[in-house]
């Protein structure tokens, strides 16, 4: 437990210490205060009503931007505190020490929880404020002035304290500013709530629904889901690749009851798949706090959607615990070694090679493709997902061959987009084809973009056999 807790310790430290954490929850603070003039667009049948769906848009806005902070400080971080420490070194000096893997990662996990947390409750004072004031969907509606004055007061004296802090004392100004904030912030959230507008004392908290801290508290669980799936995919992959697998199961979990549920029923494949991705819809609060009767959250449903995260975490964790356990961490090649280019393109493309295989196993699961012509289809998706498997995989490696294809494959891309866009009337009347200007410009963009990043000089020095003989020695 000692050893937990000091590698919990050190991680929280380092993480609050990142200019890339106070940047994040700086940009967040900047987009919640946004919304309120973005929410004053809906439309009501009437005054009384425009007005309350205004402010359903702004609680629905705020409860969104902080669950999508949370997955983006939850893979940069987890990233930083895992993934480099690994390529850096530092892990296995900390695991020398003896330290069990196990009592690492989750030691890890800890810290980067804790630092997400911490920035999840200051986010939170922010968009209370937010709600506090309300959405001033007409001139006639007045500004909040309480909310407006202490709530850049605390935010001002918090940047203050920091800057006088690290100038005197030499405090790092990033966790100076984390801590100044969450007593300024705490101080000016509760006295936003005892004084109303016109500056008259009111009953604390009259502004703000329950429901509303339900909803908030829904959302910190997806947020905590993403904390562990940072940290299980940073044990074996880097920052870009561990932000692209949030992002994943953040969209697979999102669209859980229409992939696997409606679309599922009769597929055996995605029954299975199903039954291992995340459903997040039980974390998402919009559709009860939207409703016209200002929706309640049944304690049955905040207990199961808390157990379903803590089991699924869990889950989670043991299989970082076990992907770590196998980890090499001296490793003559560091895996930072990998442009960020490469990863990137590898690391797609093999999405894109489970994305052909699961179609496959799915086509393969459905009675209806039972033909000659349906199994030559399911082998071809099947044989080009292997194909493709294998493709990024040396491409990742470094081999010269599969750079030249994909360089290849880019440019006829390119060229096809191209062709297509200038000759499109052409087309369209010789071979009564129609041409969508507007995917082609997006695919003659993502074709050059991969072009540029393949003829970059540490993107071409990855593919060099000599420069990977001087990197193995």
């Amino acid at each position: 437990m000692i050893r937990f807790l000091s590698i919990c310790n050190n991680t929280f430290t380092q993480t609050i210490r990142q200019p890339v954490y106070c940047i994040l929850v700086a940009v967040t603070f900047v987009l919640l205060v946004m919304s309120l003039p973005l929410a004053g667009w809906t439309m009501g049948e009437s005054g009384a009503d425009f007005q309350e769906t205004d402010q359903k848009m702004l609680e629905n806005l705020g409860i969104s931007t902080l669950m999508m902070s949370g997955l983006l400080l939850a893979a940069f971080t987890a990233s930083s505190a895992l993934s480099r420490e690994i390529e850096d070194k530092t892990a296995l000096t900390v695991i020398s020490k003896p330290v069990a893997r196990a009592t690492f990662v989750l030691g890890k996990f800890a810290g980067v929880a804790i630092a997400v947390m911490l920035a999840y409750y200051l986010s939170t004072l922010v968009f209370l404020m937010t709600i506090r004031h309300r959405v001033v969907s007409a001139a006639y509606n007045p500004y909040d002035f309480p909310v407006i004055v202490i709530g850049f007061t605390a935010f001002g004296v918090a940047v203050l304290i920091a800057l006088l802090g690290n100038f005197f004392f030499g405090w790092p100004f990033t966790s100076a500013a984390v801590w100044s904030s969450l007593l300024s912030l705490t101080l000016g959230m509760g006295l936003i709530c005892v004084i109303g507008k016109g500056w008259k004392i009111v009953p604390f908290g009259q502004d703000l629904r329950p429901e509303l801290i339900v909803g908030i508290f829904l959302a910190f669980l997806g947020v905590l889901l993403f904390v562990a799936t940072a940290v299980a995919a940073s044990t074996r992959l880097g920052q870009v690749t561990t932000l692209l697998v949030c992002v994943g199961v953040f969209l697979l979990g999102s669209y859980h009851p229409f992939l696997f549920q409606e679309k599922g029923r009769d597929v055996l494949i995605l029954r299975l798949l199903g039954w291992f991705s995340p459903n997040l819809t039980y974390f998402y609060s919009m559709d009860t706090l939207s409703s016209r009767t200002g929706g309640t959250f049944p304690p049955q449903l905040v207990g199961l959607a808390t157990a379903y995260c803590l089991l699924y975490v869990a889950a989670l964790l043991a299989i970082g615990v076990a992907l770590f356990q196998s980890r090499s961490l001296q490793e003559q090649r560091s895996s930072s070694a990998l442009p960020t280019a490469v990863s990137l393109l590898a690391w797609t493309g093999r999405a894109g090679a489970l994305a052909l295989g699961l179609a496959g196993m799915v086509l393969l699961s459905a009675p209806a493709f039972y033909t000659a012509k349906g199994f030559v289809l399911i082998g071809a998706l099947l044989l080009g997902a292997v194909a493709t498997w294998l493709l990024w995989g040396y491409f990742a490696r470094g081999a010269r061959w599969s750079y030249w294809i994909v360089v290849a494959a880019a440019g006829l891309g390119a060229m096809q987009a191209l062709v297509a866009l200038l000759a499109a009337d052409w087309i369209s009347r010789q071979l009564n084809v129609r041409i969508n200007p507007v995917l082609q410009g997006i695919e003659a963009l993502v074709a050059a973009l991969v072009l540029l990043s393949l003829f970059l000089p540490r993107t071409r020095r990855h593919f060099n056999p000599k420069y990977q003989v001087s990197m193995d020695v």
